[in-house]
């Protein structure tokens, strides 16, 4: 699994490709390129922070509750 990213819009996906060659942004069309792990660590510590902090504020909303 690749965390890649798209050098003209800065979006980031990521994807599970066994493909070899280069993969399309599905917003601007440009090719993909692999992120440093520098920047997705930090990406994903971001990430984890603001669950734990929406977690925190909603803990007395139940969650994935069907009518």
């Amino acid at each position: 699994m690749a965390y890649l990213h798209c050098p003209a819009c800065e979006r980031t996906a990521w994807l599970d490709s066994t493909s070899e060659s280069p993969l399309p942004c599905r917003h601007c069309g440009q090719a993909l390129a692999p992120m440093s792990v520098r920047r997705v660590r930090h990406l994903v510590g971001a990430i984890r922070e603001r669950f734990e902090r929406d977690a925190r504020l909603d803990a007395g909303r139940p969650r994935f509750v069907r009518d």
